[in-house]
């Protein structure tokens, strides 16, 4: 037998006072995505964060891997396997 959940068609925000506005922003994205899919959506979320990160900071460093792994607390082994998996090509990455 198969369940099925009832998605709110207009869910209303509660934002805890003082969020800022990229807080406010995720969260009118999360509740888009809520209304929009069945499954799991925490690593969709997880993944347009960590690509949005993941860029800028290789960006403020000039695409230095050592230094973008020690600012975002991560080895360079973890930051490289993170970037094949979100498809981000770096300076030194084969094309």
């Amino acid at each position: 037998m198969r369940h099925t959940v009832a998605l709110p068609q207009e869910p209303t925000p509660l934002a805890p006072p003082g969020w800022t506005d990229w807080q406010l922003g995720l969260q009118r994205e999360i509740l888009r995505l809520i209304t929009q899919k069945n499954s799991s959506i925490r690593e969709e979320i997880s993944d347009r964060v960590d690509e949005v990160l993941l860029r800028t900071t290789l960006e403020a460093t000039g695409g230095n891997i050592s230094q973008a792994s020690h600012r975002l607390g991560i080895s360079r082994p973890t930051l490289r396997s993170r970037l094949r998996q979100l498809k981000i090509a770096t300076p030194n990455s084969p094309t």
